[in-house]
């Protein structure tokens, strides 16, 4: 191998950014027309992880909640203006109340230390939500686990 061609594939190795296959792309929003539902999920050792409608069951009460108008790029949490907070109440319900239209960051921290981050556009032109379920579960290296974000029309 040519010295020119090694140095040109160790520079690109070592400027390449990490590549997170399990994030959803910047700009994709989940549409809702309230945020009120349920809060759930499971810490990654726990044995309900590996399965779906168990942590879909296990609902995480006294979970801070805050909803952020939306900006891209941020830095830190601290660059983002609070719209409202919530806290979900001993059987994992939140519910936001009334939110004028638009672009939001919703921003949830687990009990076992981890923050979900879901992007949020309230609409009022679409099939009215019933509820939210937010699973915020942590995702495991193979894209397995939770991080959803449910709408039941």
């Amino acid at each position: 191998m040519k010295p020119a061609c090694f140095l040109v594939g160790l520079f690109s190795i070592v400027l390449a950014t990490t590549a997170w296959p399990c994030s959803e792309s910047v700009g994709y929003f989940h549409r809702a027309t309230r945020l009120q539902g349920l809060v759930v999920g499971v810490n990654d050792g726990d044995f309900r992880h590996s399965i779906r409608w168990m942590r879909l069951r296990q609902p995480r009460a006294h979970v801070e909640l805050d909803l952020y108008e939306y900006q891209m790029p941020v830095a830190q949490r601290s660059d983002l203006h609070l719209v409202k907070s919530a806290r979900s109440g001993e059987n994992g319900q939140f519910d936001f109340g009334t939110i004028p239209g638009g672009h939001y960051m919703l921003v949830i921290d687990a009990p076992w230390g981890a923050s979900s981050w879901f992007d949020v556009e309230i609409l009022a032109g679409i099939k009215a939500t019933k509820s939210v379920t937010i699973d915020i579960s942590s995702v495991r290296p193979d894209c397995s686990g939770g991080h959803e974000f449910i709408v039941e029309n």
